[in-house]
């Protein structure tokens, strides 16, 4: 066991430490300079000699090396850096942001279980009946329609038709509830079909056959055995989705001008505010990370063989 955990600590630093580096290489190498950009928003003329000062400033003049290096050294003493466009730092811009995202993820993942579970098991249970079709048709179609698609549907008919909630987010439940509504919807979509396949995948099983034979109704089947054995994918699944949309949902914060790490990392990037950027790169790869050591720690709560060694294909 300690040697697993240890195992998958020097993977977790190893995979950070590559993808900070690649972010920091991707950021040098793009177009636009963050210092000509700080110097011109003042809206005075900028000489070659006050660009140069800006850069040495920031230490953009470095090279990419040195820069990296600077940046992790600061970053293994907890500090994430000064944000080119607010001069706060970037670790309290971030968790100044934080609990809007945190937010806007727990209201969101309650309608996806709330809607996929029980559409995803009814779909299997009632396979190729009217139902089933029915919410397949409306799946496919949910699916293919990009979320901001969706977003402007939503606005349109909750804001400017019927007057219910904001077009741009306030801070309260009705300004997260649209939001999180077109953030569940796309995600339903998938998650039903995906629930009703690893359902009928269970269903299939010669248990099924067993326990059917011994008289035991049809529903304490499905939800007293079929759903606990699906667990395991289900939490896989559920886990990366909640990995995605605590690394911010950056067109829907976007959109309603939700004040979520997504958000942030759009601004930053517009404005070249690098610090801001390798932030919220170091921000998702950790959120993942955790995310990750917390699925496979449940796979030992949710299934026996797991805690004790045993291969689930034998």
């Amino acid at each position: 066991m300690k040697k697993r955990i240890m195992r998958g600590l020097v993977q977790s630093v190893i995979l950070l430490v590559g993808i900070t580096f690649l972010s920091f290489l991707l950021s040098w190498l793009s177009p636009g300079d963050a210092a000509e950009r700080m110097l011109k928003k003042s809206g005075m003329m900028v000489t070659e000699e006050q660009l140069e000062a800006k850069r040495e400033e920031l230490g953009l003049n470095k090279p990419l090396l040195i820069q990296y290096k600077d940046w992790m050294i600061n970053l293994c003493k907890g500090d994430l850096g000064t944000s080119y466009k607010s001069k706060k730092e970037v670790a309290a811009e971030l968790a100044k942001n934080l609990p809007y995202t945190v937010a806007l993820t727990a209201v969101s993942m309650l309608l996806v279980v709330l809607i996929s579970l029980p559409i995803g098991i009814l779909c299997a249970k009632y396979r190729n009946g009217l139902f089933d079709n029915i919410w397949r048709g409306l799946t496919y179609l949910f699916s293919s329609l990009p979320s901001f698609f969706i977003a402007l549907i939503l606005m349109y008919v909750f804001a400017l038709k019927l007057g219910l909630l904001p077009v741009i987010a306030t801070r309260d439940w009705k300004g997260i509830l649209m939001p999180a509504l077109v953030l569940a919807l796309t995600l339903a979509a998938w998650y039903i079909r995906q629930v009703r396949a690893i359902v009928l995948k269970e269903m299939s099983k010669g248990y099924i056959d067993g326990l059917k034979s011994r008289g035991i109704s049809e529903r304490k089947i499905l939800f007293g055995h079929v759903l606990k054995n699906c667990m395991l994918p289900l939490v896989t699944l559920f886990g990366m989705s909640i990995g995605n949309m605590m690394g911010g949902t950056t067109i829907v914060e976007s959109i309603f001008s939700w004040p979520g790490v997504g958000k942030l990392a759009v601004d930053a990037i517009n404005y070249r505010d690098y610090p801001v950027i390798q932030g919220y790169v170091v921000w998702m790869a950790l959120i993942f990370l955790v995310i990750n050591f917390v699925v496979d720690a449940s796979y030992q709560l949710l299934d026996p063989r797991v805690r004790k060694g045993v291969n689930k294909d034998a």
